[in-house]
């Protein structure tokens, strides 16, 4: 068995009367158990046994296992012992806590990340949440802690919101680069639903609007694989962090408004970031000094919101949004287009070429038409759907001919722009009949009334004549018929 140095000797002695066990000695150390139990009973000239402190005695440990065990971290437990004892500074706190720890499992084996400044900042949101009280209701309200935080410099930004929801999302992710200043090359997200369509092993699928959100902030998006934490630690230790300090800090408070909620966390960030990382004699504030340089400006243009949907081309040339029709290039009839929105805009893609553009119009039953989307006037008497319609109408019969004629020739219209409205009146064949359509046709034509809620109404109020319903005479036997005095 190889002879350990004095030093080492002397620790075992150290340790001896603080751990009370040659196994964790012996764990503590490094060596085998079979070397603590040599040096165990030794006595070593001009040592003297060390002496637990005595501020030590005064601390139930075992209630300080038990609250870590619930996610009370350590400098909690360390500044609220402060309060009733004298104690020394946090990492001898610290240290003697290790001491007195029991046995967990063994250590995890990890690879180290390389630290590159203005390369990645990781979001995500926490597993814990905080309880907003609202004062007018009594209804308790259930907060979400979303996390940002740089892998070089381990800075990080928080707040609060209501929901995970997608526009929630990246407005806190907006929130976060204007907080830091800068934008950085990559933003790791976790798999959630929200910023990813589709998770597996190998292959994600972005969200097409936080797709749109990260070409906005030139910010490539690198989503972490399924179920692999590590793949974003330095956010995940932020997590770790604000659970630790904040929520057990404030655990005893009684929040009535988000705002109030977040302003809090604000000043908590604040001092936080403020703090000199031990293994790096740094804080995170000259840590980010360092690689603001590093990281892109943020653009002068804030982000729009925009939403998706798939369209199909109608064959009059219109695609239908929101209850008004807007128009799209002649030769797109009948295909699929993709429709990116939002309250102001609307954008028409064919595949990746994106084919019209309008502004949102307001009310329902609008046309926003573009003239050039429509075919040439030459094109015109050939159409498909206006040769189909003319025939039948021409079936129903001459008032319905006349009156889809009428439809096609109105002035200041292309004939397209009414071909939706055609539809519609031929349609009414499936529910009224021919009499009833052919009635409506006329009047529309007699009152100059071609819209479509006109006819519809007509034909509905149709009633055939009282001489079409009366074929013949009524039969009467002479015994039934009754005069006054009696029967004849």
């Amino acid at each position: 068995m190889p002879r350990i140095s004095m030093d080492k000797q002397k620790e075992i002695q150290f340790l001896k009367p603080l751990l009370k066990s040659q196994r964790k000695v012996a764990k503590h150390l490094g060596i085998s158990r079979d070397t603590v139990a040599k040096y165990w009973e030794q006595i070593i000239p001009d040592f003297a046994p060390a002496l637990v402190p005595d501020w030590t005695t005064k601390i139930d440990w075992e209630y300080v296992q038990s609250e870590t065990t619930r996610g009370i971290s350590i400098q909690t437990l360390y500044n609220e012992f402060l309060q009733v004892e004298s104690l020394p500074e946090y990492q001898n706190f610290a240290r003697y806590f290790r001491l007195h720890k029991k046995e967990e499992k063994g250590p995890e084996v990890s690879l180290r990340v390389d630290r590159v400044p203005g390369k990645t900042m990781e979001i995500d949101y926490a597993g814990d949440k905080m309880e907003i009280l609202n004062p007018a209701t009594g209804e308790i309200l259930i907060a979400e802690l979303f996390v940002a935080a740089l892998s070089y410099s381990d800075y990080f930004y928080a707040e609060f919101t209501f929901t995970q929801k997608l526009p929630v999302l990246l407005d806190s992710c907006k929130n976060a680069f204007e907080y830091i200043g800068r934008v950085p090359q990559f933003i790791v997200s976790d798999n959630c639903l929200t910023a990813v369509t589709k998770a597996e092993k190998h292959d994600t699928y972005l969200n097409k609007t936080f797709s749109d959100f990260c070409h906005h902030y030139s910010v490539i998006a690198d989503p972490a694989r399924v179920y692999t934490p590590k793949d974003k630690p330095h956010v995940e230790n932020a997590i770790g962090i604000i659970q630790g300090e904040f929520f057990q800090k404030y655990r005893h408070t009684t929040f009535t408004s988000l705002l109030e909620l977040n302003n809090t966390l604000k000043k908590y960030l604040i001092e936080k970031m403020k703090d000199i990382i031990v293994s790096r004699n740094m804080s995170r504030n000259d840590l980010l000094a360092i690689e603001l340089p590093q990281m892109k400006e943020l653009p002068l243009v804030p982000f729009e919101l925009f939403d998706y949907k798939k369209c199909k081309v109608h064959p009059d040339c219109h695609v239908r949004h929101m209850k008004n029709y807007y128009s799209v290039p002649y030769r797109f009839v009948g295909k699929e287009v993709e429709v990116k929105f939002n309250q102001k805009m609307i954008y028409i893609f064919f595949e990746t070429d994106e084919v019209a553009v309008h502004q949102v119009n307001v009310g329902h039953g609008h046309y926003v038409t573009n003239d050039s989307h429509y075919p040439e006037n030459k094109l015109v008497d050939t159409n498909y759907h206006i040769q189909a319609s003319l025939a039948k109408s021409r079936k129903i019969g001459p008032n319905t001919e006349l009156l889809v004629k009428r439809i096609f020739e109105a002035p200041r219209n292309h004939p397209l722009r009414n071909l939706t409205k055609v539809f519609g009146i031929l349609g009414l064949k499936e529910k009224f009949s021919v009499d009833a359509i052919e009635y409506a046709a006329e009047a529309a034509l007699e009152s100059n009334k071609l819209n479509y809620n006109y006819i519809k109404n007509c034909t509905q109020n149709y009633r055939p004549s009282f001489k079409d319903k009366i074929t013949s005479m009524p039969n009467r036997k002479m015994e039934f018929v009754c005069l006054q005095g009696g029967l004849l």
